[in-house]
């Protein structure tokens, strides 16, 4: 567990060098047996992920123009039905400031017994910066597995990827992915075993539309 505790507290510095994965699953570090492999994958998506910094600040001034997508047709991402919950009404909303315009949309489904799931998306089409903070630490290639929780990087395609957290003792299971190098997607529930029903629900949603969009 020490090993974990000193690499994560250096993780921060790294962070600030470069953002964004191309990692699978089955390329995952674990931090806890394999604390130097981890470091030096790190490295290597380092390397990696500065040419695609560079992009990135070329997309930025291309954007900076841009506007997110109006609240409302965000919300018309969001699923309007999962099996065995009832969803509350969606929300959202848009900000725009000078250089910056981002938009959210909300939605929250809650079981028989009040266990939720909630879904987030957020459109950073003209914040690029907050979105590269967000997806940063996907960068890493890193699997944490602790007595508290299991978390990695994931990847579902070329334009989709992101980070699963589960917490082992009460159950809360948290997806965050990152779509196009815009949207952002983050689904969280209760009680649940595994990362796999939020997977699935995701990969229900429209995202190839939203990809197109990026």
């Amino acid at each position: 567990m020490k090993k974990i505790t000193t690499l994560l507290l250096a993780f921060p510095i790294v962070l600030f060098t470069a953002c964004g994965s191309d990692e699978t699953e089955e390329e995952n570090i674990d931090i806890e047996r394999n604390p130097l492999g981890a470091l030096m994958q790190m490295s290597e998506n380092l390397e990696e992920q500065a040419e695609k910094m560079e992009e990135q600040m070329e997309q930025m001034e291309e954007r900076k123009d841009a506007k997110a997508i109006a609240y409302e047709d965000l919300i018309k991402f969001l699923p309007t039905t999962i099996d065995g919950y009832t969803a509350n009404e969606p929300t959202g909303g848009n900000i725009d400031m000078t250089g910056m315009s981002y938009a959210s949309a909300e939605v929250t489904f809650k079981d028989d017994e009040n266990n939720k799931i909630h879904i987030t998306i957020l459109d950073y089409n003209a914040a690029m910066p907050m979105f590269t903070m967000a997806t940063a630490m996907w960068s890493s290639g890193l699997k944490i597995n602790t007595s508290e929780e299991v978390a990695q990087s994931i990847k579902f395609t070329d334009d989709i990827s992101g980070w699963e957290t589960l917490k082992k003792k009460n159950g809360d299971a948290s997806l965050v992915l990152g779509i196009g190098n815009r949207f952002l997607l983050t689904l969280e529930a209760d009680e649940q075993e595994n990362c796999d029903n939020l997977k699935a629900i995701a990969k229900d949603m429209d995202l190839d539309e939203l990809i197109q969009m990026g």
